[in-house]
């Protein structure tokens, strides 16, 4: 096992997943009261969204539709890696086209992961807008890609990764910054 430190308790990430919801909330369900959806990248953006999806709902009456999307196939490094990546499910209840989606994911990193999300998206239809929603943002894009909502900006030095988990699937709601191992980087 590797070391690792924890940035974010439970009280963190909590208050953190309160900070988007009350930013969707001001986006969509103000004056307009646009209807919108929340799409979950697996892995971590999926809790995150179903988490996200009842906040939204307690503030302001709406619950949106909550999907899942797996962009395994659309990395740019699928080629590189030594191994096959595992495949998750997409599930995409609700129509794609002419409606909100807001991309929900845990880190914002280097923004390939959402390069790619965007990819996968616009295989399913052609959306109205797509907003990007993330627990916490590191400022350190490689693309001109950022997110509209953040529940935390954080410096976290070059040579460690995050690593985000939510219960019940995990031990703890928490965030945890780690040395990166060997010359991975984090997408």
């Amino acid at each position: 096992m590797f070391e690792r430190e924890i940035l974010l308790d439970h009280a963190a990430v909590n208050a953190a997943i309160a900070r988007l919801a009350d930013e969707v909330v001001g986006e969509f369900c103000g004056c307009c009261k646009e209807k919108f959806a929340l799409l979950g990248i697996h892995r971590q953006g999926v809790p995150l969204a179903s988490r996200l999806a009842r906040m939204v709902a307690e503030r302001c009456g709406y619950a949106p539709e909550v999907g899942m999307l797996d962009i395994s196939m659309y990395r740019d490094d699928i080629g590189m890696r030594k191994t096959l990546p595992k495949i998750n499910v997409t599930d995409i209840p609700f129509d794609v086209n002419d409606n909100n989606i807001v991309l929900v994911d845990d880190i914002f990193s280097s923004g390939r992961t959402i390069r790619a999300a965007l990819d996968a998206i616009t295989d399913y239809g052609r959306p109205r807008t797509i907003r990007l929603a993330v627990l916490v943002d590191r400022h350190a894009s490689e693309f001109p890609i950022h997110p509209d909502f953040t529940g935390v900006d954080m410096s976290v030095p070059e040579d460690f990764k995050l690593i985000a988990e939510f219960t019940p699937d995990d031990a703890a709601d928490a965030v945890y910054q780690v040395r990166w191992q060997s010359d991975k980087k984090q997408g």
